[in-house]
C-alpha cells in the first residue's frame, strides 16, 4: 500500500525511474536495464529527450490539459475563443474545481518532468562515451536538465502559485512516507530557488546554440530568459504584496505569499533583461526584420513590416528567436484555417481558433494610434482596399473599415471576411458571413467561427499541411517588453522606455513615441500604452492569460467574448454582439492544488477560495 501511495502522491512526487518507461519501453527488459541506459551516449540522448518531453507544447493547443502539457492559455483568455469544445470552455463557465483530472494533469506532468530531470542529473556521469573528442558532454546535459526543472517549477509556479520544492535528488521508490509528505514553499522561496537554479546553468551553457544540434536545446541564454520571466511573474501584482493572499498559510502559520509590496522585485526585473540586453554573448540577438518584400509585394515600408511581424513567427531560428521547439503543427494549423467550402484539404480547416472582437480592436490603425483615438477610423461601412498580402496584389477587395489602414500585425495575425487566403497557391478570398464560403449556413457541424474570425498567426505560407521547423517559445521581442514594464513600476523616466518601444513600434511599421519628426505624442498612461503593446505584440504566444492573471485585471477583461453576428449576411453579420459571457472569480487567479494530492498529502493546503 505505501508503494501504490508514493506513486500516486508521486506525481507530484512520482518513483524515479518512472522517467525512463517511455523509452526502455522501446527495448526488452533482458537487454537494457536502468544502469545501461546511462553508460552509452545514444541512451542518454533517450534519456534527455524524455526530460525534455515534458516541455510544454503549443501545437497541442487545441487540446489543453490533455496532450502536449498545454493549457487553456489561448482561449481562456480574451485574446480568442475555441470553437472546438475543450476545457478552455469548462473553464470560461467557472463549471471546475480541484476534482476535474485537468487540473491534475498539468501538476503530475510538471512534477514527473522535474522528477525525470533529477533523475537524470543523478546518472548522467556513468556515460562512458558522452565526452569523446573532448566536448564535456556529460556537464552540458546535467546543466540541460537542471534548468529544465527549474522551468518546469516556473510552469507549476504561475498555474497554481507556491509548490512543494522537493529537493535536488530524485525521490526513491522506497522512500518513506516522511520523506514525501511536504508542506508547500513560499513563494519567495520557490522564485529565489528557481532564479538560482537558473543563473547557475546559464553560467555553465554556452551562451547560445554552438551548432545546428544545439537548436531546441536549453542554452545559457535560454535559461537566462526564463530567470526574466519569472522574477517577472514574482514582481506583478498577483504575487507582489497581494492582501487577498493573507489567510494563504501552512498548517504552521507559514505566510505562502509575502503581503508586503517589494519595488525591489521590480528592480530584479530591470536589472536581469538590462543584463540579457547588453550581454556581449546575446549580441546575435536582434528584432527580426526584412529588407526588401518577396517578389510580387511592392518594397514599402508598410509591406516590409508585415512580412518581418509575419515571419519572425515562421523562419526557422531567426535572430530573434532564443527557444523553440519542434513538433507535428498540422492539428494546430488545422485550428486556424477557415472551413472553405468545397476548398481541397490543403485549404480547408476546422475554423477552431477565433480571435475576439476586443483582440481585433486592440490593434493598432496605420497611424500607430488605438482606434478611439484616431479620427480617421471608423467601424462602419466598407472600403476597397489592398491587404498586405503577397499573392493578393494588384487588386482591392471591398471590406468592413474596421479592417482598412491597420497596421501590419493586424494583417499578421487576422484572418477576417474579404482577405484572401494565405496559400499562394489558392484562389479563395474568405467569407465568415452567413451564406459565405466559410459560413454558419454552409458548414453542416460546428466546425465554424464562433467570432467571425480565425486566427492566422503562426499559420505556413502554404497549405496547412505543411510543417515548419519551430515554434517560437521566447523571443527578443518579449525581452523587450518586459524590461520596458520593470522600468516603468522603477523609474519611468528611464530613456531605455521609448527606446526599446519604439524598437518594437518600428519594426511593426507604426510610429514610436517621442518629440522628433514624424513621431507621436509620449503617452501620459505610459503603462497603459505598455501593456497595449505587449497585447498586440504578443497575441497567440501564450501570454495574454497569464498578463492579465498577474496584473490581476482578469476580472474585467475575462468576462465575455465578443465577435461578429454569425448568424447574419453583411450588413448584419458586422454588427459586434457577445459569443460568450464568462465567469471569473477571485479564486481562479490561480487553479486549485489537485484534491486527490492533497489527500494524499495533508500537509498541502488549498489556495484560496477553492
Amino acid at each position: 500500500m505505501k508503494k501504490i501511495l508514493i506513486f500516486t502522491v508521486g506525481t507530484l512526487l512520482i518513483v524515479s525511474n518512472y522517467s525512463c518507461k517511455k523509452y526502455l519501453d522501446q527495448v526488452p527488459d533482458d537487454r537494457l536495464t536502468f544502469e545501461q541506459v546511462y553508460e552509452r551516449k545514444a541512451t542518454v540522448d533517450q534519456a534527455l529527450a524524455n526530460v525534455y518531453s515534458f516541455f510544454p507544447s503549443q501545437n497541442g493547443d487545441r487540446f489543453p490539459s490533455q496532450q502536449g502539457n498545454i493549457g487553456p492559455w489561448t482561449a481562456a483568455s480574451d485574446e480568442a475563443d475555441y470553437t472546438l469544445p475543450n476545457f478552455s470552455e469548462v473553464v470560461n463557465s467557472g463549471a471546475w474545481d480541484a476534482t476535474r483530472n485537468e487540473v491534475n494533469y498539468h501538476w503530475q506532468q510538471f512534477y514527473r518532468g522535474i522528477q525525470a530531470a533529477s533523475t537524470f542529473m543523478a546518472n548522467v556521469s556513468r556515460c562512458t562515451d558522452c565526452n569523446i573528442g573532448g566536448v564535456d558532454i556529460v556537464n552540458r546535459y546535467y546543466n540541460e536538465a537542471r534548468a529544465l526543472r527549474a522551468i518546469y517549477y516556473y510552469n507549476l509556479v504561475r498555474i497554481y502559485g507556491p509548490v512543494v520544492l522537493l529537493g535536488n535528488d530524485p525521490i526513491a521508490s522506497d522512500a518513506p512516507l516522511q520523506a514525501i509528505s511536504k508542506p508547500r514553499n513560499s513563494m519567495d522561496e520557490c522564485v529565489d530557488y528557481i532564479v538560482s537554479e537558473l543563473e547557475a546553468t546559464a553560467a555553465a551553457l554556452p551562451a547560445t546554440p554552438q551548432s545546428n544540434e544545439d537548436y531546441g536545446h536549453i542554452t545559457g541564454s535560454v535559461a537566462d530568459a526564463f530567470k526574466i520571466k519569472m522574477l517577472l511573474t514574482a514582481a506583478r501584482p498577483l504575487f507582489n504584496g497581494n492582501t487577498d493572499y493573507a489567510t494563504l498559510k501552512n498548517q504552521d502559520g507559514k505566510q505562502l505569499i509575502n503581503q508586503t509590496y517589494s519595488a525591489a522585485k521590480w528592480t530584479r526585473v530591470a536589472t536581469a533583461a538590462k543584463a540579457f540586453l547588453t550581454n556581449p554573448n546575446y549580441a546575435s540577438y536582434a528584432l527580426y526584420s526584412v529588407s526588401s518584400t518577396p517578389t510580387g509585394l511592392p518594397n514599402t515600408a508598410f509591406n516590409r513590416a508585415f512580412i518581418s511581424t509575419r515571419d519572425a513567427m515562421l523562419v526557422s531560428w531567426n535572430s530573434e528567436i532564443i527557444f523553440a521547439r519542434g513538433g507535428d503543427v498540422t492539428s494546430y494549423q488545422y485550428s486556424l484555417a477557415p472551413n472553405h467550402l468545397g476548398a481541397p484539404d490543403t485549404d480547408k480547416g476546422g475554423s477552431f481558433l477565433c480571435p475576439s472582437q476586443q483582440l481585433v480592436d486592440a490593434f493598432f490603425t496605420a497611424n500607430g494610434l488605438s482606434i478611439q483615438d484616431d479620427p480617421t477610423y471608423t467601424a462602419s461601412g466598407t472600403s476597397a482596399y489592398q491587404a498586405p498580402d503577397v499573392n493578393d496584389q494588384g487588386v482591392t477587395r471591398q471590406i468592413s473599415n474596421m479592417y482598412v489602414n491597420r497596421e501590419p500585425r493586424f494583417y499578421t495575425n487576422i484572418t477576417y471576411t474579404g482577405r484572401k487566403w494565405i496559400n499562394p497557391q489558392s484562389t479563395i478570398v474568405t467569407d465568415f458571413t452567413f451564406n459565405g464560403n466559410a459560413g454558419k449556413s454552409n458548414i453542416s457541424n460546428n466546425d465554424y467561427t464562433k467570432t467571425g474570425y480565425t486566427s492566422r498567426k503562426h499559420h505556413t505560407v502554404s497549405g496547412r499541411n505543411t510543417g515548419r521547423a519551430m515554434f517560437s517559445v521566447i523571443r527578443l521581442a518579449e525581452i523587450y517588453l518586459t524590461y520596458i514594464e520593470a522600468l516603468q513600476e522603477t523609474n519611468p523616466s528611464d530613456p531605455d522606455i521609448l527606446i526599446y518601444l519604439n524598437r518594437i513600434r518600428t519594426r511593426a511599421g507604426i510610429p514610436g513615441y517621442g518629440s522628433g519628426a514624424g513621431a507621436l505624442p509620449i503617452p501620459a498612461d505610459m503603462r497603459l500604452a505598455i501593456r497595449k503593446e505587449r497585447r498586440v505584440e504578443l497575441a497567440f504566444e501564450l501570454d495574454r492569460y497569464f498578463y492579465t492573471r498577474e496584473w490581476k485585471i482578469a476580472e474585467t477583461t475575462d468576462t465575455q467574448i465578443r465577435g461578429l453576428n454569425i448568424s447574419q449576411n453583411a450588413p448584419g453579420f458586422y454588427t459586434p454582439v457577445v459569443v460568450e459571457n464568462r465567469v471569473f472569480q477571485k479564486k481562479h487567479y490561480l487553479w486549485p492544488i489537485p484534491e486527490g494530492e492533497r489527500q494524499k498529502v495533508p500537509s498541502i493546503v488549498q489556495n484560496t477560495g477553492w
